[in-house]
């Protein structure tokens, strides 16, 4: 359960109020296999998909629609795009040649639970599934429903996601390849950022936004990225010592570690102040960097 601050108020009333679509549309374009594949893959992917995430990506998706007056509900199918993605990366980060984690939310991973192969083809059926959504309510807007494709296989590919998941691998010494501290923090940040990056622009391109509004977009949700990761090495220092020691951000210690992660939610609040005209939809996105400052699961 997430908890509720006053100075977040009108983020959270938003997602409640969003939430029971979100879920609906969740399950209504679950990649599921016909019922004569009696395997386990249906269970699976439900276990992956409906394990108590807060659904913050398909709200970013949701609130950069409305950013440009549209109404929310009709992006409720592109906005799943989204959390599918996110559910698949979850996948792949946890499996035995990554991270090889055992528990993912407090439940055991999935490929733990279900095995690594049956992982692997939820995880990429996740993925197959996404790229059609943002077509569900645009077909009559072709060129919008497109370039919100192409935001998906820019997100996913090697300068998104994959990219992102190869630092890691080479961070863990699994690929050999070296990464430099100059590249480290922009690289471990990749896939945040990416699904962050897509989530809102997805939103925004399918109600019309214009390309300057959409590079302030990407500019926010590479400090929302930034601060996201930030928080989480803050969460980490709180766990386990030494898995924030080992982090890029904790070299100059725990307290520069929150005063930087201050400064960029300042920056990213400004980003949105300077771009976007006052309403709800800025509101809730300035809450949500607010959020992290908080954040504590």
């Amino acid at each position: 359960m997430i908890k509720e601050t006053q100075t977040q108020a009108e983020l959270w009333r938003y997602v409640e109020r969003h939430r029971p679509g979100i879920e609906k549309s969740l399950r209504e374009f679950l990649p599921l296999a016909p019922p004569f594949i009696e395997t386990r893959f249906n269970e699976a992917a439900k276990y992956a998909l409906f394990s108590g995430g807060k659904r913050i990506r398909p709200v970013l998706t949701l609130l950069g629609a409305e950013l440009f007056g549209a109404p929310a509900e009709r992006f409720i199918p592109a906005a799943v795009a989204g959390e599918f993605i996110h559910t698949s990366s979850l996948i792949f980060d946890d499996l035995p040649a990554m991270d090889n984690a055992s528990e993912r939310r407090g439940k055991t991973s999935l490929h733990e639970k279900f095995g690594e192969g049956l992982a692997i083809l939820v995880a990429i059926g996740f993925l197959n599934s996404a790229y059609g959504l943002v077509f569900v309510n645009h077909r009559d807007e072709p060129e919008r429903a497109i370039r919100a494709h192409e935001e998906i296989v820019e997100c996913v590919g090697a300068a998104g996601m994959l990219g992102g998941q190869s630092v890691d691998l080479a961070l863990a010494g699994n690929s050999g390849g070296p990464v430099s501290a100059a590249g480290f923090e922009r690289a471990r940040n990749l896939k945040t950022t990416s699904l962050m990056r897509l989530s809102l622009r997805v939103g925004a391109i399918l109600a019309g936004a214009d390309d300057k509004s959409l590079e302030a977009l990407s500019l926010f949700a590479e400090h929302l990225g930034t601060a996201y990761q930030l928080s989480d090495d803050l969460l980490d220092a709180e766990e386990d010592a030494e898995i924030f020691a080992g982090n890029l951000f904790a070299l100059n210690g725990e307290e520069a570690a929150r005063a930087r992660l201050t400064a960029t939610i300042e920056n990213a609040k400004n980003v949105l102040e300077e771009n976007f005209p006052p309403g709800l939809a800025r509101t809730c996105l300035g809450q949500l960097a607010d959020y992290l400052l908080d954040r504590n699961a």
